[in-house]
């Protein structure tokens, strides 16, 4: 065991230490302890995997803590795997000198703007565990590419940039479950140009990442207008944030002239909520969104446009009522097709933040089943269908509140619409009579009116 202070360093939150941790890293038999103190570092520790070896870097149970007063990360692990995670893509001297890399168990504070908790680029397995990262620019920055990536247990907090950044990244097999990561100004865990598959983002509390000066701010950001993301699950967390301009709390950025790019997810039993857009999906497919507790999305819960083969139900769109104010709530399927909703509540009882026609917006979409789903207290009107064809709505509940004197109708149909089937509803009342749609469209059969 290769302890900093048998080579120079003193810990005294003062002297600069980047000197002796670089001779520990260097000449350290690879497990590389800091005991308790304030270590200062000026420069990155550049750790080349494959000259240094088999490394485990150690802060004694988190009593230890970088200093980082200069530019760039307080640890950049360099590595030389370049394929796949295959067994016969990985050399044996990745086996033998590079596997598993892990630094855990020490803060990292960041003195100077430029500097960054973790950079990792061509490593395989790179662990990183019980962690705090903080006022840093970047808190865990994945870079190039990377394979069998661990992120857990982790309070990366309070930093200038993005808490968990894959920046145009080649990664499979990436797991992130069990941290804590909140109020990172430029998102909470962040993907732009890259290429991911395999990516699991589970129990973790991810929340108030947002800059109320930036256009728009996210929690979960998929950037996929230039890379892709596909076959993972974010699942089981917390997150939540405060409402921003172009705020979301889940945001999935694909291409329109590439659908394939971001999707084949699933989004399910989270906690999702306070901010512009809940969840916020563009040029998606095959993304399952259920059994989620959806909350005060002020403007929208769900916006999904230009999306394929979206499977929606089971969710509640509700409030916290201990947080007071006005929240829309409005779900809205624009230019989508293949999209499947059952079952779930949305639940209006407070004033709207934006005025609305609808508590959920169809326009623009087609082979639209939406099934089971009550809408209690809508919006003018529970339902509107506008320009969209191949629509059933089946088996739903859908009223205003009794002193509403804005509620309309529970479905409001445009003639721009084709082959529609509505049936077996149970349909409230509003000014516009039974429903609003020309009989010519489709066929309305067995609905009753409460």
């Amino acid at each position: 065991m290769a302890n900093v202070r048998d080579f120079g360093a003193r810990g005294d939150g003062k002297n600069d230490d980047t000197t002796s941790i670089v001779h520990a890293i260097a000449k350290g038999d690879g497990h590389v302890v800091f005991p308790r103190g304030d270590y200062v570092i000026t420069r990155p520790l550049h750790v080349a995997l494959a000259m240094h070896g088999r490394i485990a870097v150690e802060g004694a149970g988190g009593t230890a803590r970088i200093l980082m007063n200069g530019p760039g990360p307080a640890f950049h692990l360099v590595g030389t795997h370049s394929r796949s995670a295959l067994p016969d893509h990985v050399q044996e001297p990745v086996w033998h000198k590079e596997r598993m890399p892990t630094i855990r168990g020490l803060e990292i504070v960041g003195g100077h703007p430029q500097a960054d908790g973790i950079r990792s680029e061509g490593a395989m397995q790179p662990t990183f565990q019980h962690l705090l990262i903080r006022r840093v620019r970047h808190g865990i920055h994945l870079a190039n590419r990377d394979r069998n990536v661990l992120v857990s247990d982790c309070h990366i907090y309070h930093n200038a940039g993005i808490g968990i950044f894959l920046d145009r990244v080649n990664l499979h097999q990436t797991n992130i479950h069990g941290n804590h990561i909140s109020y990172c100004k430029q998102g909470g865990i962040v993907i732009t140009a890259s290429e991911i598959r395999n990516l699991q983002i589970c129990s973790n509390d991810i929340e108030y990442n947002h800059d109320l000066k930036a256009d728009a701010s996210a929690d979960v950001l998929f950037d996929c207008r230039d890379g892709t993301v596909r076959e993972g699950t974010i699942t089981g967390n917390t997150i939540q944030a405060v409402r921003t301009p172009g705020g979301a709390n889940v945001r999935f950025l694909g291409a329109k002239d590439h659908p394939n790019a971001v999707g084949l997810f699933a989004i399910a039993g989270n906690l999702l909520g306070s901010q512009s857009r809940v969840l916020d999906l563009r040029a998606c497919r095959a993304v399952a969104v259920t059994g989620n507790s959806i909350y005060s999305g002020y403007q929208h819960a769900l916006w999904a446009e230009d999306c394929e083969h979206l499977v929606l139900g089971n969710n509640t769109i509700d409030h916290n009522p201990e947080y007071r104010g006005t929240s829309t709530d409005q779900v809205v399927l624009r230019n989508c097709r293949n999209v499947n909703w059952t079952g779930g509540i949305i639940q209006h009882t407070r004033p709207a933040t934006d005025a609305v026609n609808a508590s959920m917006e169809i326009a623009g979409c087609q082979n639209v089943s939406v099934t089971g789903l009550q809408i209690v207290g809508a919006r003018v009107h529970g339902i509107a269908v506008d320009n969209s064809s191949v629509v059933r709505i089946a088996d739903c509940t859908i009223r205003g509140a009794a002193d509403d004197k804005t509620y309309r109708a529970a479905l409001s149909v445009a003639k721009t619409c084709g082959h529609m089937m509505v049936t077996n509803n149970m349909l409230g009342r509003g000014s516009d009579g039974e429903w609003s749609m020309p009989r010519e469209l489709g066929q309305a059969i067995g609905n009753a009116m409460v």
